[in-house]
């Protein structure tokens, strides 16, 4: 049975925080394409108080960071409190009649049961709060410390809730001995009812007024002058005291207001669907209970679920029911369930079942996988030693072995497809990983080849296209060995693979993840050991005859290389 993630668990307003700030500063064009870079879409940040994976949040901050820098994340306060993210500071805001009793109710909520942060109350007092913060998700999470960032932008909001300016956050040093959390501290400015320094001037110059009278009446018309500027100063002081009270009252009645008509909004978009029928706790098929929903897109969700029969984690992707209609989407998850059953392997992720539920929607039924892509593997690291290369080329050798051998060829092989799983959700350890080779959306199935084919549809990512599926040709294994290919290509030199098919032959400059071309195609090749050199040059050959005939091959040219003979030497 597979073990559930303790990675933690965190809410949508944080991601949706992030979405309204880049769509207020860079407009709604650059909002969508930042989500699409997450694999979501408006749909999922639809409630803000549904449940998200942490490491979903994290991997938002780290492509928001990159994309419009860290200090952007301190700027995104206002969007914390927008009126359309409101919803999850309702338990907040119900009761609390001023900022310290909103501060002091944050430790109320999450924690163990619900799997996220629980914010704790070390003091309280007007205009200052301490607290600390142990972390739900991965400790390697907090390294970067850009979810810092982030809660310090939601602590220094929390003021606005109640009409007053932004808090003023300090970040606390945490001892060793307690690594995995974070203590804060926030001031932020009252309102005051008096104006002490105005009252004070006015009593000295009242004292200097009885001194003066003996003195001097030129001195005496003077400091009548001063009394009365004093005593008009404190009197003004006190009404424009009361007024900026008055109105932060006024403000935090209002927001509250708001934030009441946003749950009351969520509630019955739930209950109507208008966010979609599925949500945490539905069950799909009778035996599937919906429990975080790990991604989404145009066509549909795929979702962490508990089979009820034995309580097994699993993945269940859902086609929405309005495109489950059209002709050509329901294709390809047919024919993803189809080559799933047909291919199975343990390096092939295994499917459990499919089917229609009766509003319409298809949904296929997976098994749960933890990890990370390899494609994100190589954005986190760059480059990838032929070491920990050799494994992961091993296993997807075998992975296509298995789909090749039953008559399958999956036309779109790519580091996103192919992904690093492990038993639990750490990355940086010393646990064994274990291919997964993903998405068969696309795979050359013989009962459902007309419809797609026939489709004017460009099958396959540039880069990892074979020429002959880039000319709309016939393909057989050998184009899968192509793209597999290029990923080993991807892998070693940290640079995405050639757009076209001729770019081997042309010595052309290709776009690398980190900036600008800078070097051709054989320079990249030409600092690897030459026989890994040839092993992708081979693979990646202009003519499918010139390729590897089968993943057998390649991989037997694979356990030739140094590192292949090292690690034999090595288990001997």
């Amino acid at each position: 049975m597979q073990r559930r993630t303790g990675s933690g668990r965190t809410t949508a307003s944080r991601l949706k925080s992030l979405y309204l700030y880049v769509q207020a500063e860079h407009g709604s064009a650059a909002a969508d394409a930042f989500l699409l870079s997450l694999r979501l879409d408006r749909d999922y940040l639809g409630d803000e108080t549904r449940l998200i994976p942490h490491e979903l949040w994290h991997s938002a901050l780290v492509r928001f960071a990159s994309r419009f820098g860290r200090a952007a994340i301190g700027e995104t306060l206002r969007a914390v409190v927008h009126a359309e993210n409101l919803g999850v500071w309702t338990h907040v805001l119900r009761g609390s009649s001023d900022v310290v009793a909103a501060f002091q109710r944050l430790d109320q909520f999450g924690g163990e049961r619900m799997g996220t942060e629980r914010w704790r109350t070390v003091s309280a007092r007007p205009g200052r709060w301490r607290g600390s913060i142990r972390f739900s998700g991965s400790p390697l999470h907090e390294r970067d410390g850009l979810c810092a960032l982030a809660r310090s932008a939601e602590l220094s909001a929390l003021p606005l809730l109640f009409g007053l300016g932004p808090g003023r956050v300090t970040l606390k040093p945490e001892p060793a001995s307690n690594p995995d959390s974070q203590e804060f501290e926030v001031t932020w400015n009252e309102p005051s009812l008096s104006a002490p320094v105005a009252i004070g001037s006015t009593s000295g110059a009242a004292g200097a007024l009885g001194i003066s009278a003996a003195v001097n009446g030129q001195i005496l018309a003077l400091m009548l002058a001063s009394a009365s500027g004093a005593l008009i100063g404190g009197l003004t002081g006190l009404t424009v005291g009361r007024e900026l009270r008055r109105r932060a009252q006024a403000a935090a009645q209002l927001t509250r207001i708001q934030a009441l008509e946003r749950s009351a909004t969520i509630r019955e978009a739930r209950e109507g669907g208008a966010l979609g029928s599925f949500a945490t706790g539905f069950t799909v098929a009778g035996q599937y209970r919906l429990n975080v929903q790990l991604g989404a897109g145009a066509n549909g969700t795929i979702w962490e679920a508990e089979r009820l029969s034995d309580g097994c984690m699993v993945a269940v992707k859902l086609l929405r029911a309005a495109v489950a209609h059209d002709t050509l989407t329901a294709d390809r998850l047919r024919r993803e369930a189809a080559a799933l059953g047909l291919a199975w392997h343990p390096n092939v992720v295994e499917v459990y079942e499919d089917g229609h539920l009766p509003d319409g929607t298809s949904y296929l039924v997976m098994e749960r996988l933890f990890g990370e892509s390899l494609d994100q593997r190589i954005r986190r690291r760059g480059a990838l030693s032929p070491t920990e290369v050799l494994p992961i080329a091993l296993e997807s050798c075998d992975a296509l072995t298995a789909v090749h051998a039953a008559g399958i060829v999956h036309r779109d092989v790519k580091p996103s497809n192919i992904f690093l799983a492990r038993e639990g959700s750490a990355i940086e350890n010393n646990e064994r990983e274990t291919v997964k080779m993903l998405d068969f959306g696309i795979a050359r199935v013989e009962w459902a080849e007309t419809r797609l084919t026939n489709s004017d549809i460009a099958l396959g990512t540039p880069g990892y296209r074979s020429p002959e599926q880039e000319q709309g040709l016939e393909v057989d294994a050998r184009t899968d060995l192509y793209g597999l290919g290029a990923v080993l290509y991807e892998c070693l030199t940290g640079k995405l693979p050639p757009p076209g098919p001729r770019a081997l032959d042309s010595r052309d400059s290709i776009p690398t993840r980190s900036g600008p071309p800078e070097s051709g195609v054989h320079f990249a090749l030409s600092n690897l050991p030459n026989e890994w050199r040839r092993i992708i040059e081979r693979a990646m050959a202009i003519e499918a005859r010139d390729r590897y005939p089968d993943a057998r091959a390649l991989r037997e040219s694979l356990l030739s290389t140094t590192e292949a003979r090292r690690e034999s030497a090595r288990s001997a």
